[in-house]
């Protein structure tokens, strides 16, 4: 999302040609240029400036179909099944106006077309999604864009991680998410943060498709780093109120990237994560902590009900190789350990905060 609402977006259509694009190295400094850009449909497309305001999701979806910014099967699916009304405020206008809409704390969801644009650069020329593939939304905002690649990858048992400056807007992330589709939220394919959104999620990655939803003035090294290979990036690059890019970052091998611009745009910068009271951070690791615990049982509930399946099937109990050749154990199992692991840093993290307050009343006595 954009960080405050100032307009909104524009193409230029006489910058959106075939452009000279340039490869560089991980380290981001050995470049040489190929050929590319966007499809010549979607120059023309854009240029005529075509309505795809609609009546509902599926008419809104439709319209940015016949306008060929929606190409692919997966995007349309993904976009036709997270319906915009859980996301946006009626109160602001008509729900499927292809218009960007304020949702407090300064920020937007940007306009669907925008949208369709970002997820159609990162999936499109996708054959089949690799199995577990994971996927970051920085500046995930209202959480549209992020519950969007959940769906895309579901199907593969991949996973959304959703980051932003404000803890208000990861809630309200996480809330929107729960109305659209709360089996995103229990299963664990998608989860929120609060935090840098500069420095990304490293002890998630490699990530096989990081969304960028805010102007930074230049790729931040972190978030390039954690592209797995293969992985695409896409976000807008420039100043802000200056030339600013839709840049798509393709991983091509640990030493290598490439990176195009893809047309022009405004948005609003990316913000720093804000910092938080003593406070604060205690109330959300509480928090953290709380739905960590209520999904670990839930995981835990299922891998018994997997055991006691399997018992009935085969008249002995599972081994550990049965677990890991079944791709439903095999998941439960490595979510399981992964929310043990998150229980074990909260909790040691609320720990220190609690001592810092003993430490506190202390020299106050």
């Amino acid at each position: 999302s954009m960080s405050s609402l100032r307009r909104n977006v524009f193409f230029s259509s006489k910058r959106l040609v075939a452009r000279m694009l340039t490869t560089e190295s991980s380290s981001l400094d050995s470049k040489q240029t190929l050929q590319g850009g966007p499809s010549n449909d979607l120059l023309i497309s854009l240029s005529m400036n075509h309505n795809n305001d609609g009546r509902t999701q599926d008419e809104l979806v439709s319209n940015l179909v016949r306008n060929q910014l929606i190409k692919s099967d997966r995007v349309q699916s993904a976009m036709r099944s997270t319906d915009r009304k859980y996301f946006v405020d009626e109160n602001q206008g008509p729900l499927y106006e292809d218009k960007p809409r304020n949702i407090g704390c300064g920020a937007t969801i940007t306009s669907p077309h925008m949208h369709a644009i970002a997820l159609e650069a990162m999936f499109e020329e996708d054959g089949e999604i690799e199995e577990g593939a994971k996927a970051l939304d920085i500046g995930c905002g209202s959480g549209y864009v992020a519950v969007c690649m959940a769906k895309i990858l579901e199907n593969v048992g991949g996973s959304v991680y959703g980051i932003d400056h404000s803890r208000d807007l990861v809630k309200l992330s996480r809330t929107n998410t729960e109305s659209c589709d709360n089996r995103l939220v229990s299963s664990g394919s998608i989860e929120f943060y609060q935090g840098d959104g500069f420095l990304g999620l490293p002890e998630h990655g490699p990530f096989h498709y990081i969304h960028v939803g805010a102007a930074v003035e230049e790729l931040p090294r972190e978030l390039v780093e954690q592209l797995a290979e293969g992985g695409r990036l896409v976000a807008p690059v420039g100043p802000l109120g200056g030339e600013q890019q839709l840049v798509r970052v393709t991983k091509k091998t640990q030493n290598q990237t490439v990176s195009e611009d893809l047309m022009s745009v405004v948005y609003s910068r990316m913000e720093k994560e804000i910092p938080m009271s003593n406070h604060e951070h205690k109330e959300g690791l509480q928090e953290t902590i709380g739905a960590a615990l209520l999904e670990l049982q839930a995981k835990t509930d299922a891998l018994r009900e997997w055991q006691n399946n399997f018992k009935d099937r085969n008249g002995r109990k599972p081994a550990a190789k049965d677990m890991a050749l079944d791709p439903e154990a095999k998941k439960l199992l490595e979510r399981f350990k992964e929310l043990k692991l998150q229980l074990k840093r909260s909790q040691a993290m609320l720990n220190k905060h609690n001592n810092s307050d003993d430490d506190q009343e202390k020299k106050m006595l």
